[in-house]
């Protein structure tokens, strides 16, 4: 998942693989939390939305914190962690005085989309070269801006949470993968050094 052709596994720091595995853990509990709901609301839906949007910002945030100044992920992750806390503020917001509104949540679950997926892209373009999770930041970019496709086809609660769900379980999987995969290659590449 992290090959990346120019960087060496030793860049990958504690922190730096710590930060997708983190990412991960809102995005699972809130795709499992849907798949195993019965009701796919719209009302569930802002609320799924709001616990991955702050979820995902406390992850970001407490990660970034531990990089160094220097280290590329650390704009990228104070960016998002921005994004997902706007939007996820906003669901809760929603939740609390609108109740079930299908064009909010369309509306917010896609502006996340794009957002979050055109600057995971972009980031991961110009950073091919300086960072191991470019490749990956790439294809979660690509993968959040296709959410944003789908769910601009979709006119029913129960496809746009369901989407969303499986959206969030893809993400998370994927992110523990990445992480994962870095703290791997760094290990062996310690071992080999060694």
């Amino acid at each position: 998942m992290t090959s990346g052709t120019t960087v060496d596994a030793p860049a990958v720091a504690r922190p730096v693989w710590l930060g997708p595995v983190l990412r991960a853990v809102p995005a699972i509990l809130v795709g499992l939390a849907i798949t195993f709901t019965a009701d796919h609301s719209a009302l569930l839906g802002l609320v799924m939305l709001s616990i991955f949007g702050l979820g995902s910002t406390l992850a970001l945030l407490v990660t970034s914190v531990r990089l160094e100044r220097s280290e590329p992920l650390r704009g990228l992750h104070h960016a998002l962690a921005l994004i997902a806390g706007v939007v996820g503020a906003a669901s809760a917001v929603a939740a609390a005085t609108l109740g079930s509104a299908l064009p909010v949540l369309l509306l917010l679950i896609g502006g996340y989309a794009v957002l979050a997926g055109a600057l995971e892209l972009v980031w991961g373009i110009r950073h091919r070269d300086r960072s191991p999770f470019a490749r990956d930041g790439m294809i979660i970019g690509v993968g959040t801006l296709a959410l944003a496709v789908v769910l601009a086809l979709v006119a029913d609660p129960v496809s746009a949470v369901g989407f969303f769900g499986a959206y969030a379980v893809v993400l998370g999987v994927f992110l523990v993968i990445a992480g994962l995969s870095a703290r791997w290659a760094a290990a062996s590449s310690e071992e080999s050094a060694s």
